[in-house]
Formats: C-alpha cells, sequence, structure tokens
C-alpha cells in the first residue's frame, strides 16, 4: 500500500518518481476507489501500469471500504 499523490488536476502521480502521471482521475466519477501497490510488495495487484518517466511497474486495486 501506498500513498497516493494526486496534483490540483486530479492526476495520480508514480509513487516511486513522483513525476510520471499513472492516472487521470474523473472528480465527479461514481466508482470504486483505486489503491496503488508499489513494486515488491507482499500485496497482489488486479492490474498493472508502466510509468513512463521511471519505468516502475505499479500494481492497481481496488481498495478495500
Amino acid at each position: 500500500m501506498t500513498q497516493q499523490h494526486i496534483t490540483e488536476d486530479s492526476i495520480v502521480l508514480c509513487p516511486i518518481c513522483k513525476r510520471g502521471k499513472i492516472i487521470i482521475e474523473e472528480k465527479d466519477a461514481d466508482d470504486v476507489p483505486l489503491q496503488l501497490i508499489l513494486p515488491g510488495s507482499k500485496r497482489k495487484a488486479r492490474w498493472y501500469i508502466k510509468c513512463n518517466v521511471c519505468k516502475s511497474q505499479i500494481g492497481i486495486t481496488v481498495k478495500k471500504q
């Protein structure tokens, strides 16, 4: 589990380099919140995305409520 860095424009930045844009969020969406998972974490991710800046593979899963 990692702290998500969200900019003013609702862009989630890479938790590794804090420069790459991982996800652009819609502020008024009714979707389930997502959680980013760092490489090497014991937690399993459902989806993966690669940072276009540092090339780290970031896991994404549905956040448990």
